[in-house]
């Protein structure tokens, strides 16, 4: 008999959350992020701070939820096999790292820092 309680990753949360992330990129590079230069005040850098904590939630969720799809298991895979040390505890360390750095940079965007 198949085992139908185990449920599968869902491919429509993956296609949803890079399409997202390949937004955020695409919109802060067209409205004057650029990699390599300070960041300035204007809304390239204000997009580019939301993609940073973005980032940050991704890893929070992928502590909570690591078979909810491909993208989870992936960050939770990067966490107990890349990290130093070695732990899933490590989503939340980089949650709180692109926290701090993503609001820094969404501040300087809106002009406060």
């Amino acid at each position: 008999m198949a085992d139908t309680g185990r449920s599968h990753p869902s491919l429509f949360l993956d296609i949803l959350i890079v399409a997202a992330g390949v937004s955020f990129v695409i919109f802060a590079s067209r409205f004057g992020l650029e990699a390599g230069h300070p960041a300035t005040r204007g809304l390239g850098t204000v997009l580019g701070g939301l993609y940073v904590v973005y980032l940050g939630v991704l890893f929070l969720l992928s502590y909570f939820f690591s078979s909810a799809c491909y993208v989870f298991s992936f960050l939770g895979y990067i966490c107990t096999n890349y990290s130093r040390p070695a732990s899933r505890h490590m989503a939340l360390f980089y949650f709180a790292l692109s926290l701090v750095i993503g609001s820094y940079v969404l501040l300087t965007g809106l002009g406060v820092l």
